[in-house]
């Protein structure tokens, strides 16, 4: 559990995990360097279960803590749930039965419910018995996965790296995760059992969406540049290239695709574009836009 200033709900988190049906679970709680009564609140509920950890770092975002929560954790399987967020009771019991009785599977997912105030709305996801790098274009075209309704066995997400603590993939970490692990061929499962209460605030740092465009170009140009796979460079290709016509995005959309097209040895697409095609007015965006269509 990564928390940053966030008193106002941490409490009722913890709780949520303390009210477990299962009871096997350890609750590593990360201070990312919080301002408010975060700490104490975690540390009252220490001294009282000695199953709550409480860890601290210097504001590093939360990939960083995710990681620091990792090293420190002892089970086989590890779970993800933020400080303002709640899990049903039964969530950790279902999810461990699920994942121990299925050695194919290296990653759970479930439905739940959002919570806006006193509001209480279904939140869906689709519901499948597999989930694997035949889906990776599933995953690209959105992010599937509620981080708090994982289980997820900590061989599988160690073998991925863990969670990147690049500072331009902040918020949308837990997506970044997802699609390095169908890179690496690791298989996931969703069911129908709703296991969390997602909260809505204006507090949250991915309220509406607002903090996530970025962050999710980022999380492109990052396995476009490390992935050997020609099928997946192909379908990051497919998204990335949208981007060309995005003034923000521009200029960074088209350092990375040249990069893509010098490495995949089509030197002379990736000159054409750079010295005939940069510019920023829309005739020459769509040029860019067609030729990597056709050579990316």
């Amino acid at each position: 559990m990564p928390a940053y200033n966030a008193a106002n709900y941490i409490a009722e988190s913890i709780e949520s995990v303390i009210n477990q049906s299962y009871p096997y679970w350890e609750l590593l709680v990360v201070d990312d360097g919080s301002t408010d009564d975060t700490a104490a609140i975690i540390k009252r509920f220490e001294l009282t279960d000695q199953r709550v950890k409480y860890l601290f770092q210097q504001n590093g975002r939360q990939g960083k803590a995710r990681n620091l929560g990792i090293q420190n954790s002892g089970g086989k399987y590890i779970a993800f749930l933020d400080a303002d967020d709640k899990w049903t009771s039964d969530k950790l019991t279902i999810q461990t039965k699920l994942l121990s009785a299925d050695t194919n599977t290296d990653l759970h997912f479930a439905q739940g419910y959002s919570l806006t105030g006193n509001q209480v709305e279904d939140y869906d996801v689709d519901v499948k018995p597999i989930w694997n790098s035949n889906n990776f274009i599933d995953f690209v075209q959105q992010n599937r996965i509620p981080i708090l309704s994982v289980l997820i066995k900590k061989e599988a997400l160690l073998q991925a790296g863990g969670f990147t603590e690049d500072e331009n993939i902040q918020n949308v970490e837990d997506y970044h995760l997802w699609l390095k692990l169908l890179i690496s061929n690791k298989v996931f499962k969703s069911t129908a059992d709703r296991l969390f209460y997602y909260r809505i605030h204006t507090n949250q740092s991915t309220f509406q969406n607002q903090n996530t465009a970025a962050p999710i170009f980022h999380v492109y140009g990052n396995l476009l540049k490390t992935c050997q796979d020609d099928k997946v460079g192909q379908i990051l290709m497919g998204k990335l290239k949208w981007y060309i016509f995005r003034p923000e995005f521009h200029a960074e959309c088209l350092e990375i695709i040249i990069t893509h097209l010098n490495n995949k040895g089509k030197a002379l697409i990736a000159f054409i574009i750079k010295k005939l095609f940069a510019g920023p007015a829309y005739i020459q965006q769509k040029l860019a836009f067609k030729l990597v269509s056709v050579f990316g």
